[in-house]
């Protein structure tokens, strides 16, 4: 098993990533593995107010354009926002299983 965290600021989507990661391990030692995805909420912080938390989901009203448009503090309401968290992906840790060689 390999278990990644996904920053919801990276745009990676879990399915994209499952489809590519089962042709990616194709004849490895990793083919068959399972992935296990953690999504982890994008953070931001006010240049206003200085609040910090989790980044708010842009306006869907807004269509798909809204992703590009700077977050709104959730205290203040101020677009002087900057993302502080949720634009990484780690590989945290694989789990495997040892066969011994007589037993494959």
């Amino acid at each position: 098993m390999v278990n990644v965290e996904v920053g919801e600021f990276t745009f990676l989507v879990p399915e994209q990533l499952e489809f590519n990661f089962e042709i990616a391990t194709q004849k490895t030692i990793l083919e068959g593995a399972k992935l296990n995805i953690r999504m982890v909420k994008g953070r931001m912080k006010c240049q206003e107010c200085g609040h910090e938390g989790e980044a708010q989901s842009p306006d869907e009203a807004l269509g798909p354009a809204a992703m590009f448009s700077p977050m709104k503090c959730t205290k203040c309401g101020s677009s002087a926002t900057m993302i502080t968290g949720g634009k990484d992906f780690f590989i945290t840790n694989i789990e495997a299983e040892v066969v011994p060689a007589g037993k494959r």
